[in-house]
């Protein structure tokens, strides 16, 4: 799964292997921001493995934790 964070806050000490950070559509005038707590700056979108080889073979919509949000990369 996916996960927002901007330059500052990358995922660090998480169980998941993030290998990718793409931009969301509008970056960085884009509504998707940092899921690090007290920050609002622009995120990316990080992405494990299979995510960014479906990112290469064209993909740009990928599910975040949770069902109700997905994000579309540039």
């Amino acid at each position: 799964m996916a996960i927002m964070r901007c330059k500052v806050h990358t995922p660090k000490r998480v169980q998941r292997n993030y290998v990718a950070a793409v931009e969301p559509v509008g970056y960085p005038q884009t509504a998707l921001v940092c899921g690090s707590v007290k920050c609002e700056a622009p995120a990316f979108i990080w992405l494990e493995d299979h995510e960014k080889q479906a990112f290469d073979r064209g993909e740009r919509v990928f599910q975040a934790f949770t069902a109700s949000m997905k994000v579309r990369a540039a």
